[in-house]
């Protein structure tokens, strides 16, 4: 893959992920989450589609919609047991567990993860 057909910030926020990569196992859900969202990002890039993605980002229904966090929960255990009822359009829906900010994503073996955000949100309900 020729790393000089990215354009800047694609190739920025690629090597982020690989950087949030690098501090989890090979082997963990997390890793294999940040894994999936680059290569989701290169299929974007590759199939001519990243732009569009972007302006659905940037829209402000989906900033809305995307930006808090829809319920918080005071443990990681408990976040997990809600998690397992969600229906599959929670993927990329945000949220609280321990005052720390998670997105929903679907992990290597089909089951919802939790991946931490790095982005800082306002707590819910406030």
């Amino acid at each position: 893959m020729d790393e000089s057909s990215f354009e800047p910030g694609l190739e920025r926020t690629l090597r982020a992920l690989v950087s949030a990569a690098r501090s989890h196992s090979p082997e963990s859900e997390e890793h294999a989450a940040i894994s999936l969202a680059a290569r989701s990002l290169l299929f974007l890039h590759h199939s001519g589609q990243l732009e569009a993605f972007r302006e659905w980002l940037a829209s402000p229904s989906t900033v809305r919609a995307s930006s808090l966090p829809i319920r918080s929960f005071h443990s990681m255990g408990d976040a997990l047991v809600w998690l397992e009822g969600q229906p599959e359009d929670s993927t990329g829906s945000l949220v609280e567990v321990e005052r720390e900010t998670y997105v929903i994503a679907l992990g290597p073996t089909g089951s919802f993860v939790l991946v931490r955000t790095v982005t800082q949100h306002a707590p819910v309900g406030g």
